[in-house]
């Protein structure tokens, strides 16, 4: 389909357009994956597992060839994969929630343990994704104030604190393996994005206040006073902070991946949109030709950075 509308930045949308492929062909393979050979029962097909691979094959390649456009093209390589794996997981993944349900206790102490335990693991997570954020700042020169590595190392250290903290409380609950990955597991990645979209939409001081915040305060006591002294960490412990910090990674390149696809789906609606209304223009004026430009192709715009190379590479 062609169409009038010509991206801003055409360079962008190519690249977002290049995304939102790897994430259906990734999607695609998935639901052929789990379909089985079972999908080709038409009566026709001799070999139902061989059509089946094939077309797994087949979709598999696409991807990889998808991928390594988009890498020519400039694309970030920690987008590929994002991408690639917003696709994996689809609609396929088990319920992801934003709300954190710890198991009932019929001890009251317990019970109390358990609602201590929820806030210090959103604090943890909270603190891993404001590093996330602030780090990915860094790196890639969108950050306004300095390292400050005295204040990452008291950040570090107050992390450590609470993650001990957290252990303890786990302990003094009784809590099972089990009942921590409901806890901190996949099932609450639901948490993780709605920090990592808070935290993308904050302008640089604003990051920049609550990091300090939690870096500037005064470490948490490794046993909170009202459990018993002698508790220590039991079979159930929390990731460790280096742990939540690379899930706080994966989820806030998860956000920034999946707002870039939907900016493209968006524009691309818009898109339409205008194309309908200069068809309808046209329509209503006699003595108009109408002239349609046509899209991007499935080669990027021209970039003067040579930064595709680089990415290629990396392939």
């Amino acid at each position: 389909m062609t169409s009038p509308y010509q991206p801003v930045d055409a360079a962008a949308h190519w690249q977002g357009d290049a995304l939102r492929r790897i994430q259906h062909l990734a999607a695609e393979h998935r639901r052929v994956s789990e379909a089985g050979p079972q999908m080709f029962e038409d009566g026709i097909s001799a070999d139902q597992e061989k059509v089946w691979r094939d077309r797994l094959d087949l979709v598999n390649t696409e991807r990889e060839h998808a991928e390594y456009a988009a890498l020519l093209g400039g694309v970030n390589p920690d987008w590929v994969v994002q991408a690639r794996e917003l696709g994996y997981r689809s609609d396929s993944t088990p319920a992801r929630t934003v709300l954190r349900q710890h198991p009932e206790r019929a001890d009251s102490a317990q019970e109390f343990y358990l609602d201590m335990l929820g806030l210090d693991l959103w604090q943890l997570e909270r603190m891993a994704s404001l590093e996330a954020a602030r780090l990915d700042r860094i790196n890639t020169g969108r950050w306004s104030f300095g390292r400050d590595p005295i204040g990452a190392a008291r950040f570090g250290e107050n992390m450590t604190a609470l993650h001990a903290r957290a252990s303890v409380l786990a302990a003094a609950a009784q809590l099972t393996p089990t009942e921590g990955e409901n806890l901190w597991g996949a099932s609450v990645d639901g948490i993780r994005r709605v920090h990592a979209v808070s935290i993308q939409a904050y302008d640089d001081l604003a990051l920049a206040q609550e990091w300090n915040r939690y870096a500037r305060a005064d470490p948490e006591p490794t046993v909170p006073l009202y459990v018993p002294p002698n508790t220590s960490a039991g079979a159930a412990v929390p990731p460790a902070p280096h742990q939540m910090l690379a899930d706080a990674t994966s989820a806030l390149r998860t956000e920034i991946v999946d707002t870039v696809i939907r900016s493209v789906e968006s524009s691309d609606l818009a898109a339409e949109s205008t194309a309908i209304t200069a068809v309808v223009e046209a329509a209503l004026r006699d003595d108009h030709e109408l002239i349609w430009e046509e899209t991007a192709s499935d080669t990027p715009p021209d970039r003067s950075t040579g930064a595709g190379k680089d990415h290629a590479r990396d392939l």
